[in-house]
């Protein structure tokens, strides 16, 4: 929990993107493609950071990392808050997306190295949810902070930052509380310190990236498709509200089943799901449509994450696997907006949004099969291979 607490707190500017975007907007009153590029500058930024630090997070003592980073993160939101212009801001949200990588991939790639890592992941996945719906409650009073500001002439941006700044004070309470894990152990005093990273895995982390381009395709324009069915915000806010939940429910179910069966099957069964169901979002035209299929298509990657994030952790026990998740699942989401938009204004509709989603999901599930099915098997030994191990007298 001290681990989730740290990732959530220092990570909460990135869950609250669309937040941040139109506070931007209306502190500097620039164009929602000017704002929407301060957005990838510091989604990149965690990206390079979090791809760096999951590599050299066996060598590197977390605490210290945790306490450098979250440092970097008060001081970057202060800034923010003064920034005269949006060329500061460009800098500002580079150093605070890079800070933020630099806990996020610590923090999975400590998670990786758990007795249970898809129990571990499934708790984490599950506090995103419980973490997004707070934001949606609190982020819409912060907007509102600088009509209250009176002298003071805070920007409406101002108190988005207010909050991102007091919530990476609070995780500075939870650094003595996490755990720190052991040296990864060397076999002989000759032997490199650390073990090359299997290639599959890689490509895993590739399919990863794939799948989650593919999924925003569709899930970044998902609140202009209940508009055109047609539905008012407010009735699809509420909507996502009861989505929410199934976010908070469905990551602790897969971590649950994770450490208990194979994760081909329940894979394959997710990735079936997330193919339906935004096709039948894609083409919704009706209520009851956005009702059925919206939240489940929108909330279905998290319920994946334990079952990959557990994959990757068998295969490689270092956790730097696990750590670099976040920077191919967020460049990934990173591009899905322009070329999602392209490819509506192209077609006119979201049908082949919804087709280029399938593409993307049959291509990231072929880069993710080796690495689930070897992690299959590293869990639950073939029987042949134990009978003959018994059979020579060597131990299991």
């Amino acid at each position: 929990m001290a681990l989730t607490a740290l990732m959530l707190l220092s990570f909460s500017a990135l869950i609250a993107m669309p937040f941040n975007i139109s506070g931007i907007v209306g502190s500097f009153e620039i164009s929602n493609a000017a704002a929407g590029l301060v957005a990838t500058v510091e989604m990149a930024a965690v990206a390079l950071s979090s791809l760096l630090f999951s590599q050299l997070a066996p060598r590197l003592r977390p605490r210290t990392v945790y306490a450098t980073a979250l440092s970097v993160i008060v001081l970057t939101n202060l800034a923010t808050i003064l920034a005269p212009s949006v060329e500061v801001l460009y800098l500002t949200r580079a150093c605070a997306g890079a800070a933020a990588g630099a806990v996020v991939a610590t923090v999975m790639s400590i998670a990786g190295r758990s007795t249970t890592p898809e129990t571990t992941f499934g708790v984490i996945n599950s506090c995103v949810g419980v973490m997004g719906m707070v934001l949606a409650l609190l982020l819409p009073q912060a907007l509102k902070w600088h009509l209250m500001s009176g002298d003071m002439a805070m920007r409406p941006a101002d108190g988005l930052y207010l909050v991102y700044l007091g919530f990476a004070l609070l995780a500075m309470v939870f650094i003595r509380l996490a755990p720190v894990p052991p040296p990864v152990p060397v076999a002989r005093a000759d032997a490199p310190a650390i073990r090359p990273l299997p290639i599959y895995g890689w490509l895993a982390l590739l399919g990863l990236g794939i799948l989650f381009f593919g999924h925003a395709l569709l899930a970044v324009f998902i609140v202009e498709v209940g508009l055109a069915v047609p539905l008012s915000a407010e009735v699809i806010g509420v909507v996502f509200l009861f989505g929410s939940a199934f976010g908070v429910v469905a990551p602790l179910a897969a971590g649950w089943l994770g450490t208990r069966y194979r994760a081909a099957i329940p894979v394959t069964l997710i990735l079936l799901a997330i193919i339906v169901f935004g096709l039948l979002l894609a083409s919704a035209s009706t209520p009851w449509q956005f009702y059925l299929v919206g939240p489940f298509y929108a909330m279905m990657p998290i319920a994946l994450m334990p079952f990959t994030l557990g994959a990757l952790s068998r295969v490689d026990p270092t956790g730097r696997l696990a750590g670099a998740h976040p920077a191919f699942v967020m460049l990934g989401s990173a591009a899905a907006p322009l070329s999602g938009g392209a490819i509506r204004d192209f077609s006119g509709d979201f049908i082949a949004n919804g087709w280029v989603m399938v593409l993307c999901v049959i291509v990231g599930a072929a880069l993710l099969a080796r690495t689930v099915l070897s992690s299959d098997r590293l869990r639950n030994p073939a029987p042949l291979v134990q009978l003959s191990a018994a059979a020579a007298g060597t131990p299991r």
